[in-house]
Formats: structure tokens, sequence, C-alpha cells
């Protein structure tokens, strides 16, 4: 009797363990995201005592056996994929005799009599309805890397695994590392806009890499001699890399350009600002609201601001049009107009849509759709501040020159002028009161008898020293900084936020509503409500997809398994 079944039987109960064939980082073909997968048994299946002989479960040769991996099964816009060469698996029948394998063109594993394996050629990657509906990521190094890999023995035991697995033994590698590759392709991109362009135009699921495999062991020692075992000890793993909505959003690319206009516009209303009921205005209103309280017998006569300004560089703030920004589940992406979420964190545990029991479904339900649409507010508006921000900073930068002239009388008469040199300094030393203090220049028109006009001017000019620069400030801030320029930016940009943010719940309830997602697939298992017609299995047949994705309601448009294996039916060989 084999020693793990022998144990396991004198415990009397059955075993669960995870079993780690990889569990490693990739980088995906479309993603700058890491993932990491694990590969978790979900099932052991016990079988009666028996007694050890010399003839036991790994010699025999009583038995015919069967095996089987694919990566790509289903159908997707009305053709089933069993019709496109080079996707239709690798199955392995064994006599209990020899083992044979379809395809024939299937690779020998070195070392073995009774082990396959086939690779999803490149070619392939281009053919419809593949290249339409699913884009295949191109394998590493031009080489295939879907591998299918098959195994039966006459001893009872049978292996299928699928998708990224080693060659030579079947176990599951997601990082490649098999091939000696550090990346890996995705499995699939399935886009769900070129099947249903009504209700989901622009909307597709990125499938990162999978796995699954599926083992089995028939044979069962009862009296020191191998018999058929009933209820046989089975072991399922699946992996799945990584999976990601990415949708199309119109909204997402009128705020990128939209955005982009309103930034460019920025020069323009500077340069408007020096101009009546501006900065130059808010300037000469704040020097005559400053002057009058030490007129004295002086009155204003005439008083007026010229100014100009230094072009801002804006390149920051454009380059914050183009932003693609992330908190890890949601990606707002402005550069191409879309929103990605990543399905595998949202919907599933700490290991992604690692560890699920069988036929588990991934539902975007109310919560998750509340709690996109709450990311996605919580992203633009950290994006709209450090679009101001930016913009505040290069704002900052540009240099102010201003003069301002005055004219003062005194009963009637202009009796004295008084200039006023404003800068140059940046408009961020103004409002840090760091700017160079201005320069003011008085001159008595005529005789100033008993130098009365000269008397009145000495607190007016001292006043002018100490005070400009802070009208100035005052003046900065009501323009441009704290209400003004800035703050109407803000306000506009809002308007264009709040579209992309209404956007996002109806392509996810679009999803919901027409999308059926399985994880870790077995036909022989409890489905939750009513099972697809395509998810079936021999009886004795033990398999397993890493993952299933159709339409709830047109099948033929849509109904595709990823990472497909399968192990069994074990029965006795006919003598």
């Amino acid at each position: 009797m084999k020693a793990g079944n022998f144990l396991r039987r004198v415990l009397h109960r059955p075993r669960r363990f995870t079993l780690v064939a990889a569990a490693a980082s990739i980088t995906l073909a479309a993603t700058t995201s890491i993932t990491t997968a694990a590969w978790t048994d979900n099932e052991w299946v016990r079988s009666a005592v028996g007694v050890s002989s010399p003839g036991d479960c790994s010699t025999n040769t009583m038995f015919t056996n069967q095996s089987w991996a694919r990566q790509l099964q289903g159908t997707v816009l009305n053709t089933s994929l069993d019709t496109v060469a080079g996707v239709q698996g690798l199955t392995v029948l064994n006599n209990g005799t020899t083992a044979t394998r379809t395809p024939l063109s299937a690779t020998l594993v070195p070392g073995t009599t009774d082990a396959y394996v086939t690779k999803i050629p490149v070619s392939v990657l281009g053919s419809s309805p593949i290249s339409v509906g699913l884009g295949l990521g191109l394998p590493v190094g031009g080489v295939g890397t879907y591998t299918q890999w098959a195994r039966s023995d006459n001893s009872g035991q049978a292996h299928g695994a699928s998708g990224l697995v080693s060659d030579q033994t079947g176990a599951v590698d997601v990082a490649g590392t098999a091939q000696g590759a550090a990346t890996a392709p995705k499995s699939a991109s399935i886009s769900l806009g070129n099947i249903l362009p009504a209700s989901l135009a622009g909307v597709t699921l990125e499938v990162g890499a999978v796995a699954s495999s599926s083992q089995l062991d028939g044979c069962d020692m009862v009296n020191g001699w191998p018999t058929l075992d009933p209820t046989p000890e089975s072991q399922r793993q699946y992996g799945i890399a990584g999976l990601d909505l990415n949708a199309a959003v119109p909204a997402v690319g009128t705020l990128s350009t939209q955005g982009a206009s309103l930034v460019g516009a920025v020069p323009t209303q500077l340069n408007a600002l020096l101009g009546t009921g501006g900065l130059t205005t808010g300037i000469t209103d704040g020097i005559s609201a400053l002057l009058n309280p030490v007129l004295g017998s002086l009155q204003l006569g005439s008083i007026n601001t010229t100014a100009t300004l230094s072009a801002p560089d804006l390149t920051g703030v454009t380059a914050l049009m183009t932003e693609s920004m992330t908190d890890g589940i949601v990606t707002v992406n402005l550069g191409t107009g879309t929103v990605r979420v990543n399905i595998a964190s949202l919907a599933g545990g700490t290991l992604g849509l690692n560890g699920m029991e069988a036929n588990h479904a991934v539902v975007l339900d109310a919560a998750m759709t509340t709690a996109v649409t709450n990311r996605v507010t919580a992203l633009l508006d950290s994006w709209k501040n450090r679009v101001l921000t930016a913009l505040t900073t290069a704002l900052r930068s540009v240099t102010l020159n201003a003069n301002t002239n005055i004219t003062l009388k005194l009963a009637g008469l202009n009796v004295a002028t008084i200039g006023v040199k404003i800068g140059p300094s940046s408009l961020g030393q103004f409002l840090d009161g760091n700017a160079v203090a201005p320069v003011v220049t008085s001159e008595v028109l005529g005789l100033d008898l008993g130098g009365v006009v000269a008397a009145l001017l000495t607190p007016i000019t001292s006043l002018l020293l100490t005070g400009t620069n802070t009208v100035v400030k005052n003046v900065l801030n009501a323009t441009i900084f704290n209400t003004g320029l800035i703050a109407n930016l803000g306000s506009s940009l809002q308007l264009l936020i709040t579209p992309v943010i209404n956007a996002v719940g109806p392509i996810l309830t679009a999803v919901r509503t027409l999308v059926a997602i399985n994880v870790n697939v077995q036909p022989d298992q409890a489905w939750p409500g009513a099972k697809p017609a395509d998810v079936t299995a021999a009886a004795g047949e033990y398999k397993v997809s890493a993952l299933r994705v159709g339409l709830v309601d047109s099948a033929g448009l849509l109904s595709l398994q990823l990472g497909s294996s399968s192990a069994g039916p074990v029965a006795l060989a006919v003598p």
C-alpha cells in the first residue's frame, strides 16, 4: 500500500492541505500591477483500507485511464473554439497497455512513456474570433507558454494541467520559471464591447496568467490486490494571477482634453488681469484706501497703475492632464480615457481570487459598485488638489513689475506727484512678505511756501514704503490665489469630474447584470444558481477550470473557460 494512503486511512479522516507548486509575483502584459498567485488544493476523497502486497498501486497494469488539459474552451461570438486550429487541447488515453495522445503533434515528456505536452502556437493568437473577442497576450519570448500537459498511467493514476505549468512535471508555475522567463503573458483580454457593443462598449476583462491541475489515483489495495477505488483520491488546484475590468469612459477623455484646455487658457487669463477690473485696478484701489486716512488737507487727484507679468511655466500642470492614478484597486488613466478595476483584489481575499471554494461566483454587487465609485471620487479629488497645487506653484514663480502714479491736490490745485515702483518680485515673494521694497518718489509742483506740502507728503510716502507690498499681496489673493483664477479653475475641473464619477456605477451594474464570472470551476460540485450548459464533466472525471466567463443570457456570444484540466475516469482494464 502507498505510504500516504496508509497514513491517511489509519487516521480515518480526509486530509486537506495547501499544495504550492509555485507562488510568485509576475508582471502582466497589459498592466503595471504586480500579482501573487497561490495554488490551493480543493478536494481530497477517502477510500477504504486495504492490505499491502508486492503488487501495489504504483506497479500494477490493471486500469484504463484518461487525462485532459486545455487552456481555452468554449464559444466566442457564436463560434466554438473547437473549430479553431491549435486550441483543441490535449487528451491522453491509456488502454491498460499503452498511452496515446490527441493531437498527435503533442510531444512526449522526456523520461516517460505516458506523459505528453503541447502548447498553443503563436499563430493562433491572430485567429478570429480569438483576435476579436479575446486578444490573447503574446507568449514570452515568442514561444508558447500556454502549456497543456497530461499523463495517464495504467496503474490508475492520471494527471492533467494547463496554463503556466512545468513542461516536465505538470506542476503549476505562475512566474513562468519553467520557461526561464521572468514575466508571463495575460491569459486573455475578453472584449465585452466587441461582443455586446450596445451595452458594454469599450469594456474588457483582462485575465492574468492562469493555471490548473487535476490529479487522480483510482487504484485501491484490497486483500493484497489492486482494485478500482470507488471513491478515488483526487487533488484539484487552480490559480489566477489577476483579473481586471478595464472600461473606456468618454467622460475621462473629456476631463483630460478639456482640463488641458482650461490650463492652456491660464496665460490669457493672467494677461486679462492687467486690464481694467483686474490686478491693476485692485492695486490702484488698495493704494487709494491705504492713503485716504493720512492725506490730511490733501486730496487724491488721479491715481493709476500699470503692470507686467512674466509668462508662467505650466509644464507640470499640463502633465497632470494625462496622468494615470491608482490606489491599488482602481486606476483612472486620463491619457487613455479609461477606468480599471482590480476585481481580483476587490472581490477576492488576501490571495486575490485564489483559495476560493468550488464554483465561487465573482459578483460586482451594489456594495462593490459603491466602493469603486468612492475610490474614483477620492482619486479625482486628490488629482484636482494636485492640479491646483501645481498651478499655485507655477503662478508663484511669475514675476510682477508695476508702477503706480499718484497726483495730490490742495484747494483744488495739483500740488504734488508720487511715483511707486513695485517689484520686480515673484508673486510668491509678495505672498510670503519677501518682495523687494517699493521705490517711492515724490515731487512738489510749483512753490511750496513754508514747506506745507512737503510736510504733508512725509506720512504719505512713509506709508507707501511700508504698506504697498501688503496691498499687492491682498490683491493677488483676491484675483489669483485664495479666490479668483485658481479657485475658478478648480470649480471648472469639478464640473468635468462629476460625469466621470457618475459613469462608473452604470458600467459595473451592466457587467453584473450581463456577465457571469466563476473561479475554481468544478462541474461535479454544487453550483450557485442554475449551472450553465457548458459546465459539464463525464462520470468519474475530476475536472477543474481556473476561470469561467459567460454572458448570462447569450452563451453563444460568450461562454469561455480558461485554464482547464481533468483526470479520469479510471476503469478496470478488460482482459
